[in-house]
């Protein structure tokens, strides 16, 4: 049986996965290229398919599916000033949201749950640092101008864009 802490935490990581699919859907409309495009669409993707991968365990768990605290909507409205920035700047912002709002919370959710408690939670709240990490490797990697700077989410989607 997983503890309070881990149900409350897995909440606000797939709260935090309503959030940026919020966010990067808004900042694909202001998608200039198809780089731009591709990029920001791994993101959607990333944030979409975290959310599949934590349902089964939040229904198991008797936890709300849906937004229950409206987060998509802020965030959506937060990320429409974001397209008017420049491209490497809107990543410098990713970045230090991430680092300073998303990371800590994400990592932390494997430390509340073993293996021996409960095996599918474990793996997925594994999984989800991994996640965040790579949102936070493909933001360095925009602003530091590296080649294909979506490879560390691409690499962990089950269904990734064609590039």
């Amino acid at each position: 049986m997983v503890s309070t802490l881990f149900r409350e935490c897995l909440m606000d990581v797939y709260l935090g996965e309503h959030a940026g699919e919020a966010a990067f859907a808004v900042m694909l409309a202001g998608a200039e290229t198809d780089e731009q495009r591709y990029i920001l669409g791994t993101l959607l993707q990333a944030e979409t398919e975290g959310k599949a991968l934590m349902r089964p365990l939040l229904a198991r768990l008797g936890l709300p599916l849906h937004d229950s605290a409206g987060i998509s909507a802020g965030a959506a409205a937060g990320a429409e000033p974001i397209n008017g920035l420049p491209w490497r700047e809107r990543f410098v912002l990713l970045g230090e949201t991430v680092q300073s709002t998303y990371l800590a919370r994400y990592e932390e959710l494997a430390t509340l749950v073993s293996p021996e408690e409960d095996a599918e939670a474990a793996r997925i709240a594994l999984f989800m640092g991994d996640h965040e990490r790579a949102l936070f490797a493909l933001a360095s990697n925009v602003v530091n101008g590296v080649a294909n700077p979506a490879a560390p989410v691409a690499d962990l989607l089950h269904f990734p864009l064609p590039q």
